[in-house]
């Protein structure tokens, strides 16, 4: 069993648990169910369709810490209509995957046998285009709250062809420095991937949304000392760490890829967001780049 804890092993798994994801039957039109299963473990997938259009890109929507990933795919049917995307909305349940394994993704690994959650990013990519048979579609990854978090360590530390990350109201982010240990920055990521990884995150296009008034004092189970640093509530540490990150990326001399911008009038509230012109900005933006290249 290889060690998850070396960035070499990481490489590994990722590519033997994609080798293993299988293609599944055509998607139907509307909302549906399915099942992938990744590395051992089954997820149930929700599944929304659009009728009457040529599918323009593929939509990976993560949820918050209650994971009602069936209510997040609903709230994403509007987005995914007007924008003529596949929506897949999988579950990650809070029994076998606790907030070290989901908001954390897994890192830093409990044991060397222990899979990292992020690590089942690439395959899950792997599984919606062969289900939906949409080889070459840009793939759009959306995350609001807890959903945010892991998306944030899947960009840092083992991200995969996503076209865009869209990142929306986390609690905490991976600081981009070599200072903090992992999962909030890079010291401890395995030598010498650590600078290599940093230059690449930076350079990623990942999109901070915000809610302008998710100001609410941090709860509890935020009140880690590394979250604290980060700020005093979602809005402030968006903020901060897309202001890390650019200067970063100049002291690094690497392209900056990061982008933000705040919705009006809206709190920690997923179905605002998800119905936000600042969403469906920043999707069509993902869709006409990858369709430029």
């Amino acid at each position: 069993m290889p060690d998850f804890r070396t960035s070499a092993s990481l490489v590994t798994v990722i590519l033997a648990i994609t080798a293993g994801v299988a293609a599944a039957r055509p998607l139907p039109e509307g909302r549906s169910l399915e099942h992938a299963a990744i590395a051992g473990e089954h997820l149930s997938v929700s599944v929304f369709r659009p009728a009457s259009c040529d599918i323009r890109a593929i939509l990976i929507v993560l949820a918050g810490k209650e994971r009602d990933s069936a209510a997040y795919r609903d709230e994403s049917i509007p987005l995914a209509t007007h924008e003529c995307s596949l929506v897949f909305a999988p579950d990650f349940p809070v029994s076998r995957f606790p907030v070290q394994q989901y908001q954390r993704g897994g890192f830093p690994a409990s044991s060397p046998t222990s899979i990292p959650a992020s690590l089942y990013m690439r395959p899950l990519e792997q599984w919606v285009r062969n289900i939906s048979d949409e080889p070459h579609l840009p793939i759009i990854l959306i995350g609001h709250s807890a959903g945010a978090q892991y998306l944030e360590r899947v960009a840092a530390y083992v991200p995969g062809e996503e076209t865009m990350t869209i990142i929306m109201n986390p609690a905490t982010y991976v600081e981009p420095e070599t200072e903090t240990p992992v999962p909030y920055g890079f010291r401890d990521w395995p030598e010498p991937a650590s600078l290599p990884d940093l230059r690449r995150y930076l350079s990623r296009h990942i999109a901070i949304i915000l809610g302008a008034d998710d100001t609410a004092p941090s709860l509890p189970s935020e009140l880690v000392p590394h979250a604290i640093e980060q700020g005093r509530n979602h809005l402030e540490r968006g903020q901060w760490a897309y202001a890390q990150a650019r200067e970063q990326a100049e002291k690094l001399n690497v392209p900056f890829g990061w982008t933000i911008t705040l919705v009006p009038a809206t709190g920690h509230v997923a179905s605002k967001m998800l119905a936000s012109a600042e969403l469906q900005d920043a999707v069509e933006s993902a869709i006409r780049s990858a369709s430029s290249r």
